[in-house]
């Protein structure tokens, strides 16, 4: 089973990607997120996890498919 937390960032990495629609320059948003969370979670939280940024890149890539199909 999924844990709720990789949802969570499956679901920013691709929301936040698709901010893109508004501007182009959005097109990094899900990817600044991803690695600026798990910088916060090292430093205050509870430490880096790749998984973490694994899931939110996954929601970019499915963010970046779902732009180039509908384009």
């Amino acid at each position: 089973m999924i844990q709720q937390d990789k949802i969570e960032h499956w679901a920013f990495g691709f929301v936040l990607t698709l901010f893109a629609l508004i501007d182009t320059s959005f097109i990094f948003l899900g990817l600044i997120f991803a690695i600026g969370k798990e910088t916060y979670d090292h430093f205050y939280g509870k430490g880096w996890d790749n998984r973490d940024i694994l899931a939110t890149c996954m929601g970019v890539l499915c963010a970046l498919g779902f732009l180039m199909f509908t384009l």
